[in-house]
């Protein structure tokens, strides 16, 4: 029987690897995919993000091959900066921001995963949980076999298989809204010679939608953009198809960001208009019902990261929340496999890490809805004159930091005291 046997080994599932062998306890990761798969498009890490990341020693590597910076500016189509948000500060929140292929992210995590000498099981895709007992639970997989651990973590994302044995009908809900991504080289924009009137990086909120430019490499001359679109929800399959009809997703650029009475500035046109259509990736932005718990009944099979609360990309703080609720988790884990931990108080432990999980999360949501709601298309110019005085009134009362201190300063070992 194993100890803790890990499902999915995207952002969650390899950091809290690598953090319960800093426990001593021992974890096997099964993964669908192979080895060599890739995701796609790049992410940004705020401050929260990086220190659990520096926390397991892989921070100054992933910073040589990503993009450092502090401030983002939030700008109008014209191209006025409404404010200036401290996306990270080396010295309020001791770390930058950084913006990274999320391709990377994850080679160097498995990387430390095989440094360690973790088991991952590539190629294994999970049916569901089979069994919980009173000590362990089963999960069972499409090649017919059957594993037993003591604990079972869902780190699956969003269409995880476990989450439906613990909260039947909890499907996710898509949001109304999907992200495209694209990268041009500097070397390859005309607009970038010239007054192109753009602070970099920044956040585009135009009367039509909305289209971040953030440099995605260490030497900052791959701009990469992620362009927020409304649209219809094509269930699961349709986003798949979509994702790989980069045809479509180019038509849905041109469609949205060069007619000049959009009002989107030369740099945006320029940007979509050199993109190498197969380079494109596209992001549904979906969300998971509120649960009111992230384990079951027993406390033997529990949900982390995206398959316990998907957090669309608005706020920037995904693999943020996965990471904090790994290193969190892990240290539940080192208390209740301690050996002498009494297992009456399983259940107290796992309720006082929900509990501190749950009311974090629960604040991050409501930064990440506001927004997204700020990167929708204006239908009228009193709302688009509205959305822009409300962004200039936030920094011009909340100044550069823009009141995510709370968020960005955040450091996951905090747990600890909330654990006594």
């Amino acid at each position: 029987m194993l100890t803790v046997a890990i499902i999915g080994s995207g952002m969650a599932g390899p950091a809290l690897a690598l953090f319960l062998h800093k426990h001593s306890i021992p974890c096997v990761l099964f993964e669908l995919r192979t080895p060599d798969s890739q995701q796609g498009g790049n992410i940004a890490l705020a401050p929260n993000a990086l220190r659990v990341l520096d926390h397991l020693g892989i921070y100054d590597r992933l910073r040589l091959r990503g993009y450092s910076y502090e401030e983002l500016a939030f700008v109008n189509g014209s191209g006025l900066v409404l404010g200036k948000l401290w996306n990270g500060s080396q010295k309020v929140y001791n770390f930058p921001a950084l913006r990274i292929h999320r391709s990377i992210v994850k080679e160097e995590l498995i990387r430390e995963c095989e440094k360690k000498g973790i088991d991952i099981r590539w190629g294994k895709k999970c049916t569901g949980v089979e069994e919980e007992r009173d000590g362990s639970a089963v999960v069972g997989f499409e090649d017919g076999e059957r594993v037993e651990a003591q604990f079972v973590v869902a780190a699956d994302g969003i269409h995880s298989k476990i989450r439906p044995f613990l909260f039947p009908g909890t499907d996710p809900k898509f949001s109304g809204l999907m992200g495209v991504m694209g990268a041009v080289m500097a070397e390859d924009l005309k607009t970038l010679g010239e007054k192109h009137g753009l602070d970099l990086p920044c956040m585009v909120f135009g009367e039509k939608g909305s289209f971040a430019i953030m440099p995605s490499n260490f030497g900052g001359n791959e701009l990469g953009y992620f362009a927020t679109l409304e649209a219809e929800d094509r269930g699961r399959e349709g986003w798949v198809k979509l994702e790989n009809n980069q045809q479509e997703l180019k038509e849905m650029l041109n469609e949205k960001f060069l007619p000049r009475e959009n009002g989107f500035p030369s740099l945006v046109k320029e940007l979509v208009e050199k993109t190498a259509t197969e380079t494109l990736t596209s992001w549904p932005f979906y969300s998971v019902p509120h649960l009111d718990s992230w384990s079951s009944p027993k406390k033997r099979v529990f949900v982390i990261g995206d398959a316990a609360h998907a957090i669309p990309p608005t706020g920037g703080q995904g693999a943020a929340m996965a990471f904090e609720d790994a290193e969190t988790f892990a240290y539940v884990l080192a208390r209740v496999l301690a050996p002498d931990f009494n297992a009456n108080d399983l259940p107290d432990v796992v309720s006082k890490w929900e509990h501190h999980r749950h009311a974090r999360i629960a604040k991050v949501v409501d930064f990440t809805t506001k927004n997204g709601d700020l990167r929708k298309s204006s239908p009228h110019y009193y709302e688009q004159a509205a959305k822009e005085w409300i962004i200039w009134a936030t920094f011009k009362f909340m100044g550069p930091e823009g009141g995510a201190h709370w968020m960005y300063a955040y450091n996951a070992e905090s747990v600890v005291g909330a654990l006594a």
